[in-house]
């Protein structure tokens, strides 16, 4: 049964077509919490919504409500806790688990496709950079998936290095390496020692796109992210690329996921020869 179905008769039938249509939810059947917008239009019904979002889903113990876009030195959302439970959980995807409070680090289940699709590019024996890391999931899809030389991922924000480092021992990754730190000291000490570079972060990754360049060995490729406009989704992306690498190619584009109303996610496969 549909969110609004549920709400039916609570909300104002008026209001029922702003109910939210989808949410999402990070965790497992052992336990999740879910994430939901809710627009100031239903202010009064929010604590309902929440109540409906966890009868519909049973292994949902926390509900958290998003306030306004990612910000502060680790670039979080605000949260309002709208159904109280615990919001540490451990997500499972593509047989991998990723341990992460999305309330202390971010997170998101939606890159899930994206991560599947990186770990399948990622050659036999290659050495892979990874910045801004987060919890790293794209390394541990990378280690599950593929197989890697070495992954070495570098993150500031103390509680992502915590769970970096607990979810390389819970998925048993021996090749990994973790750094806890800031990418604009520690990508100049690791300057030319890699065969692929991830830049996941889509707001300002391209200030250290640079960075990033100079820490591949020779040739390789760099996952650049970033965000682009629904009538020309990689346009500003492929622009920033020529003006700082114009003897780089853009080898593959791919719209990530919905990022705000109008706005995707978007991924430049970066080759420098």
């Amino acid at each position: 049964m549909s969110l609004r179905r549920r709400l039916s008769g609570v909300v104002p039938g008026e209001l029922l077509e702003k109910v939210p249509s989808s949410l999402e939810i990070i965790g497992s059947r052992s336990g999740a919490v879910a994430i939901i917008e809710i627009p100031p239009e239903l202010e009064n019904y929010k604590f309902a919504i929440a109540k409906a979002v966890a009868e519909a889903n049973k292994h949902v113990r926390a509900v958290l409500r998003r306030v306004g876009g990612r910000a502060g030195e680790y670039r979080l959302y605000n949260y309002e806790v709208l159904l109280e439970g615990p919001t540490e959980v451990i997500h499972k995807e593509h047989g991998y688990y990723i341990k992460v409070d999305p309330t202390k680090v971010f997170f998101s289940s939606r890159d899930q496709t994206d991560r599947l699709d990186v770990a399948s590019r990622v050659g036999e024996g290659e050495r892979v950079l990874y910045l801004f890391a987060g919890v790293a999931p794209y390394a541990v899809a990378i280690a599950k998936l593929a197989k890697p030389r070495l992954i070495v991922a570098v993150e500031l924000n103390p509680w992502g290095f915590k769970y970096m480092v607990d979810n390389f021992r819970l998925n048993k990754i021996k090749n990994a390496v973790a750094i806890h730190g800031d990418v604009a000291v520690v990508a100049p000490l690791l300057r030319r020692k890699f065969d692929r570079v991830l830049l996941t972060l889509p707001l300002g990754a391209y200030k250290y796109l640079p960075a990033a360049l100079e820490c591949l060995e020779k040739s390789g490729v760099i996952h650049f992210y970033h965000l682009g406009k629904e009538e020309d989704p990689f346009g500003e992306a492929e622009g920033i690329v020529t003006q700082i690498c114009p003897h780089c190619q853009v080898v593959g584009r791919r719209v990530v996921r919905d990022y705000a109303p109008g706005v995707y996610k978007v991924r430049l496969d970066i080759y420098k020869p």
